[in-house]
């Protein structure tokens, strides 16, 4: 039988308990690059914010933008025909009343031949019987169709109907017209080429002259140009309308979109413009895209545009 004592508990359980109390931690369940990431969101969340609060974002009326020449002369076939001579180049000068485009005039022609004849036997007779009526009477009606068939032989001749330059020849010698025809354009001395952009009509309310207009030509991209807007129209138009304004020169060289438009006016400030070392004119119906600043608005009201609303009724 042994002398030591018997304990209940082992040795090693009594030297375990009798060193000092030893806590452990949690149980981490969340990697570090997760807790990390959290906090690189919070962050970005708040730049954003702030940013918001910040910055202001502009809107814009977009819309097509045409061309136009103002002082722009067109001369028109006033009857069908077919094109004799042309006698005039582009960007040749002309003074009022010079002929640009001859006509056919075969028939016209032989009846004037016709009719001076007959006159000018009529006169001999009336030269050597001054006092026969019947002579007279004749010779009265001669000279009438004498001076209709030199008007006929002059509506075969196109003039220029005042000082200026030639800008476009729209036909050719041999060519066939219709009465109404565009055979030429001329530009008057003096005149202003406009920029005319269709915007939408729900921006109506907040155009004016003014404003800056801001000018991209189809073809010249990046190429801007920073215009002022000169006029508005009073009244919101559709596409008939635009046509109509237009008119039949160029109510086909846009692409005029359903809904109601405003037209809005901006002069160009010469008649050339300018792309890196490059020099272009411009000319009538040019396409392009214009921008027009309209408001801007807090970052956060674009976002929210409800926020907008509240600021109003603590206004």
């Amino acid at each position: 039988m042994s002398d030591s004592p018997r304990t209940v508990f082992r040795q090693e359980a009594l030297e375990h308990h009798a060193r000092p109390e030893a806590r452990g931690g949690l149980l981490r369940l969340m990697p570090g690059w997760i807790h990390a990431t959290w906090w690189v969101v919070v962050g970005l969340v708040v730049v954003g914010g702030v940013g918001l609060s910040l910055v202001e974002i502009n809107d814009y009326a977009r819309g097509p933008v045409l061309v136009r020449v103002k002082g722009l002369e067109e001369v028109t076939s006033t009857e069908g025909g077919r094109v004799s001579r042309v006698l005039v180049r582009r960007g040749e000068r002309v003074h009022a009343g010079q002929p640009l485009v001859e006509l056919y005039a075969g028939g016209e022609t032989a009846e004037r031949e016709r009719v001076d004849q007959e006159f000018r036997s009529q006169l001999a007779a009336w030269l050597l019987e001054p006092a026969n009526p019947g002579t007279r009477q004749a010779l009265a009606g001669l000279r009438a169709q004498l001076e209709l068939s030199e008007a006929r032989m002059s509506e075969r001749v196109l003039k220029a109907p005042c000082d200026g330059r030639v800008g476009e020849v729209r036909v050719r010698e041999q060519q066939f017209l219709q009465p109404g025809e565009v055979v030429a354009s001329l530009v008057r001395d003096g005149a202003e080429t406009w920029a005319v952009a269709l915007l939408p009509g729900q921006y109506r309310p907040l155009l004016h002259p003014g404003q800056p207009l801001r000018l991209e030509l189809t073809g010249f991209p990046y190429s801007y140009q920073m215009l002022e807007v000169a006029s508005v129209s009073d009244d919101l138009v559709g596409p008939a309308e635009v046509r109509r304004l237009l008119g039949p020169g160029l109510k086909d060289a846009l692409t005029v979109t359903d809904g109601p438009l405003v037209l809005v006016e901006a002069k160009l400030p010469s008649e050339t413009f300018h792309t890196g070392d490059d020099t272009y004119a411009y000319f009538t119906g040019m396409p392009g895209q214009a921008w027009v600043k309209v408001r801007a608005r807090n970052g956060w009201v674009t976002l929210l545009p409800v926020l907008e609303l509240f600021g109003k009724r603590r206004g």
